[in-house]
């Protein structure tokens, strides 16, 4: 992999980098530590303004699969892509209308306190959620640190040093997570949008230039780079063809739009939103940043199709990672463009590790270990919360170098469709049907979540294909890889069927609770 990147361009690469890291250390540290969780989230967080919530939000959503492996599928099967940016899109939508304000106006510290206040709570379920956020954590955790532990490695020259790049990495994004509470974390987000953002639009602006500015000419060229002529426009290149490839383009779209809506680390910043009119400042922010930043990817992935479609399809689905810095050495051979994506690369991996070990160590520490036991609001949950987010970091960093050869995208699959299948639906239900009972939220969170392990399982990412997981063993039971048409009403379908069938449930004409003032405008 290291003969992909200019040998001469990696001493400005990592210069550059070890800049850029250095700054947001520092900015991290600064900005601070609190006492405990509930000032980390419900205060100290307040003290960023509604557009500078709204711009971490966005960069919450952005994780360096976004730039990596996204940029790559667009770069190698053309339509498919573009759909999985579509559908985030629609889900940043679905959750700027439905979720974020009445979200605020129940949660104080994380979303079971929402299904507390609105009678569907209790013990048994903040256990149950804060188990499967964490199983939604821990993958998204892996794919990070192995994403960037690989561009590490290429950048230092040395692809044994691999291992090593993981677990230092690693180590590092846990110390500031743990030591710069969410403040410092919204102010690294905040910082890597602000770098991100502008280095991907120029490149964006560079390719269109290349192309003299005719996206005719550009996706003529793209399809003639990517080796699959005119199927590059169109739907089946990732997904397949048949009814499995129509299957798996609903259920990636259907999946990808559900999981937007119930990311952990979005949830934890909509929490801390001021009031109903900053929570509307917000979504506006975090609308307009990635519009602008998706539309960046598409052309970005586009063009390294039309630029360097052929030595992607040489090196393979591993290459996939390396799409943006393959594309910068195309369009600048001084190599000043490919140090700006790899910054952008790790300031992303940084950021999203960051907050997502900070936000799983909010819900090991309050809503699983301190679920059973008297909580003491302050310092307890707090020293939990940072015990345990130490943990989830360094177990990350230790599995990460177990499933670094693994396929990135089986992992990724994983944490998508729990997210969309098992929290999603408890959060809509939550939010806006009265009749949700605490058995409803248990059948939906257990249910959902085997569905969803099962139904990965049995597909051609266990076993089966040269890249599953088990390439030496077949018990697959059907060609379907994207689960998200089955695994999202099922969830859904679980969640009803336990809430009718629960004795104990008054139903809306006995006890009608009040519903959020943002629901009722």
């Amino acid at each position: 992999m290291t003969a992909l990147l200019d040998p001469s361009s990696r001493s400005l690469v990592f210069a550059v980098f070890s800049v850029f890291v250095v700054i947001c250390l520092m900015l991290c540290v600064i900005t601070g530590a609190d006492e405990d969780d509930r000032a980390l989230v419900r205060s100290d967080s307040r003290r960023l303004r509604s557009w500078q919530q709204g711009i971490a939000m966005g960069g919450d959503t952005t994780t360096v699969a976004t730039v990596t492996v996204l940029v790559g599928m667009v770069a190698t099967t053309g339509f498919d892509g573009l759909g999985v940016m579509l559908g985030s899109l629609v889900g940043v939508l679905l959750f700027l209308v439905l979720v974020i304000e009445p979200l605020r106006a129940h949660a104080s510290l994380t979303a079971p306190d929402l299904l507390d206040a609105r009678g569907s709570g209790g013990s048994a379920v903040r256990v149950a959620w804060g188990v499967v956020t964490l199983m939604v954590c821990f993958p998204l955790l892996v794919v990070q640190l192995v994403v960037v532990g690989n561009v590490a490695a290429a950048l230092l020259g040395q692809p044994g040093a691999r291992t090593g790049c993981i677990v230092v990495i690693g180590c590092v994004m846990t110390a500031l997570a743990v030591s710069g509470g969410i403040r410092g974390t919204g102010v690294v987000m905040i910082t890597k949008s602000a770098i991100a953002l502008p280095v991907l639009v120029v490149a964006a602006a560079l390719v269109l230039y290349r192309f003299g500015g005719d996206l005719g000419r550009l996706l003529d060229a793209a399809s003639l780079g990517s080796g699959t002529g005119e199927a590059f426009l169109r739907p089946g290149g990732y997904t397949g063809d048949g009814w499995v490839g129509a299957v798996n383009r609903i259920g990636h779209i259907f999946g990808m739009t559900m999981a937007t809506l119930a990311m952990p680390a979005v949830l934890m910043r909509a929490i801390a939103t001021k009031s109903p009119r900053g929570a509307r400042t917000v979504g506006r922010w975090m609308l307009g940043e990635l519009v602008l930043l998706y539309g960046a990817l598409a052309v970005v992935g586009v063009g390294a199709a039309a630029l360097v479609g052929t030595v992607l399809r040489e090196a393979g689905p591993s290459a996939q990672v390396f799409t943006p810095l393959l594309l910068g050495r195309a369009l600048d051979d001084g190599g000043l463009l490919v140090a700006a994506l790899a910054c952008v690369l790790f300031l992303t991996a940084l950021a999203a590790v960051v907050d997502v070990t900070l936000a799983a160590g909010i819900t090991l520490g309050r809503d699983v270990l301190a679920a059973t036991g008297d909580r003491q609001a302050g310092r307890l949950d707090g020293t939990a919360s940072r015990w345990s987010a130490a943990l989830t970091g360094l177990a990350a960093a230790a599995v990460a170098v177990v499933c670094a050869d693994w396929n990135l995208v089986v992992v990724s699959t994983l944490w998508l469709a729990l997210c969309g299948a098992a929290l999603a639906p408890v959060l809509l239900y939550a939010l806006y049907w009265p009749g949700f009972t605490a058995r409803g939220a248990l059948w939906c969170l257990w249910g959902a979540t085997a569905v969803c392990v099962v139904a990965l399982v049995v597909s051609p990412y266990a076993s089966g294909t040269p890249t599953s997981i088990m390439p030496g063993h077949d018990f697959r039971l059907w060609d379907v890889t994207i689960p998200g048409v089955v695994t999202v009403p099922a969830g859904f379908l679980l969640g009803w069927l336990g809430s009718v069938t629960d004795r104990r449930r008054t139903g809306e004409h006995a006890v009608r609770r009040d519903v959020p003032r943002a629901v009722r405008r």
